[in-house]
């Protein structure tokens, strides 16, 4: 009896320590009081209506941690997060992979302590507005009056802006520059969306290259005012774009322009298509990084109607459109649930 005894107690003190042990890494997994900054975009702007409704739902979930919005934009973000002058932030895509990488010519070093918690947060397409009335009915078309020494007429992103190097790059695929263009005798106008819509309107350019969310109001405007055809770009250039600068691949369900989407489109058009996705400093503690994204997910609900752009973030794929390496607290996020392998 005496043995049975010690046995109990000893199995007793097993379990006791188990629990302990249990309690011990779950308490392990709490967070400490934090407060954090999410860069956004202009004060009232869509990124920080749209970041400032997600910190909220976040803190309210774990009041821990406070994710206070501060302002900012496309292409710093990457920059200030990496620089750990803030710990979240929104990103695009294409941008965030030339920070990465250090890409000429918006950014002069590399910032690779930039990372993601998932994507994608609202989806940007690249244009090729072309009038009807000069016969062309795609990039390639187009690429190919260049290359032929033909003078053609175009409105492109302003210099300084992230548009114009996704704009260049495209170009460069199809073998043609904007200097080309000039040296044709052509003309490129670099200007802002409402003076790109006049200068189409007015005929001073037959072509427009813009990077817009659907539908783009300036397009929109563009295809009442003269005959137009939107340009597709190749499957192939679509690959490049991907390999190169992170936009979104053919096989995303995004990269088109859908038929009917403006005046006179009847079908389909291929395009180049950068995303948003959401990026934080490689610095951020691993289980902050991971509540953070678990938290997203799991209200997905009240994630959505937060803002129409986020209705695109879907978690079962949040870890696969991304432009830079994940954060360790997302890749394990997204292991644990068994999105990602």
């Amino acid at each position: 009896m005496k043995r049975k005894a010690f046995t109990a107690m000893v199995t007793a003190a097993l379990f006791f320590f188990f629990l302990a042990g249990i309690s011990g890494s779950v308490a392990a997994e709490e967070l400490e009081p934090a407060t954090m900054t999410w860069v956004a975009g202009g004060v009232g702007g869509g990124w920080y209506v749209q970041a400032g409704g997600i910190a909220r739902l976040i803190t309210e979930e774990h009041p821990n941690l406070v994710l206070k919005v501060v302002p900012g934009g496309g292409v710093v973000n990457p920059v200030r997060v990496a620089s750990q002058k803030d710990d979240f932030g929104w990103g695009i895509t294409f941008v965030d992979k030339m920070a990465y990488k250090g890409l000429a010519p918006i950014y002069k070093r590399s910032f690779q302590d930039v990372r993601s918690l998932g994507g994608i947060f609202g989806v940007y397409h690249i244009h090729f507005v072309g009038a009807e009335s000069t016969g062309v009915e795609s990039v390639d078309q187009m690429a190919e009056m260049v290359k032929q020494g033909k003078a053609i007429r175009v409105a492109a992103p302003m210099k300084g802006t992230s548009d114009l190097p996704l704009v260049k790059t495209i170009l460069g695929f199809y073998g043609v520059s904007l200097e080309d263009i000039e040296e044709n005798g052509g003309k490129v106008f670099n200007a802002v969306y409402a003076d790109m819509v006049n200068l189409y309107k007015d005929k001073h350019v037959d072509f427009v290259f813009t990077h817009l969310a659907l539908p783009g109001a300036a397009v929109t405007e563009m295809t009442v005012s003269r005959d137009t055809n939107i340009l597709p770009v190749s499957e192939d250039c679509i690959s490049h774009l991907h390999d190169e600068l992170g936009t979104l691949p053919g096989d995303s369900g995004h990269s088109l322009i859908p038929a009917g989407t403006y005046k006179g489109q009847s079908k389909d058009v291929p395009a180049v298509v950068s995303a948003g996705e959401l990026i934080v400093g490689k610095h951020v503690p691993e289980k902050v990084a991971y509540t953070v994204i678990k938290t997203i997910c799991e209200n997905i609900d009240q994630v959505h109607a937060i803002n129409a752009a986020n209705k695109y973030f879907i978690p079962e794929e949040g870890w696969k459109n991304v432009a830079v390496p994940l954060h360790a607290g997302a890749e394990r996020y997204y292991q644990e649930a068994g999105y990602m392998p």
